[in-house]
């Protein structure tokens, strides 16, 4: 069995390129990568992209490693290695790619028409999902248009996957076994936006911030943490959504 800590690199490995792969925690909290199926885990499945689906210099975001993908590379003398960099030296080609690349978010043609028509093709998943959760589905709409411009594939630099940017974690908490499906991604989403509310008695911007930064953020500050990435997100699902207090009248 395939098994290594995400984030090592450089560890040599004889394995089929064209595997899926599966990643999970341990009870250590260490990352698992695996080529076999885990049980008694839960645990997300990264499917290959295939041979020569990337290169270096391919249009691939900046930077040497990827927090999201997972990169084959093969040697002169049929040697693989399996890492999360990028590149490597010349010696090495690269045979296969797994996992999905950073998004980098366009809110383009696609993210107006969906502001416009209250959700695009989400909206029915919007409204239902806000609808069992008692809160107004523009706020929904607004949170997922910052997230990630309606797009169900985005991933964050940091690992948060899907329209409502799931972290790994709080999937797993709120029961999402697939953050890319747009129906789970979207109900667990709203289920976590109430909680917040909730949690902080219905302030908006706190639940805003503690969706951005965590609850536990919140608390510690007192208020809106001093984060200019987290005020600056508050500030955008405002103007996307105006001055309710996330719940219909």
């Amino acid at each position: 069995m395939l098994r290594l800590a995400a984030a090592l690199a450089g560890l040599l490995l004889i394995t089929p390129a064209s595997a899926e792969l599966y990643t999970y925690r341990d009870a250590s909290g260490a990352r698992v990568l695996t080529d076999e199926r885990p049980q008694g885990h839960p645990y997300e499945t990264i499917r290959s992209s295939g041979a020569g689906a990337a290169s270096p210099g391919s249009g691939q975001a900046a930077g040497d490693w990827s927090p999201s993908q997972i990169f084959v590379f093969q040697g002169p003398g049929g040697e693989r290695l399996v890492t999360n960099q990028r590149r490597q030296d010349t010696g090495m080609e690269l045979i296969a790619t797994f996992g999905r690349p950073t998004a980098r978010a366009q809110c383009g043609e696609r993210a107006r028409r969906a502001l416009a028509s209250g959700g695009g093709e989400f909206a029915d998943l919007i409204h239902n999902a806000a609808a069992r959760q008692g809160m107004d589905p523009t706020l929904v709409q607004a949170v997922i248009h910052v997230e990630s411009c309606f797009d169900p594939q985005a991933v964050s630099r940091v690992g948060a996957h899907g329209l409502m940017q799931l972290m790994p974690a709080t999937a797993a908490e709120l029961g999402v076994s697939d953050r890319f499906d747009p129906a789970q991604n979207i109900d667990g989403g709203t289920r976590y936006l109430a909680a917040m509310l909730e949690r902080f008695e219905g302030d908006l911007d706190l639940a805003l911030a503690a969706y951005n930064a965590g609850p536990g953020a919140v608390e510690r500050h007192g208020g809106i943490p001093p984060f200019r990435e987290t005020q600056t997100y508050i500030q955008r699902v405002r103007a996307q959504y105006g001055g309710g207090n996330g719940r219909p009248d």
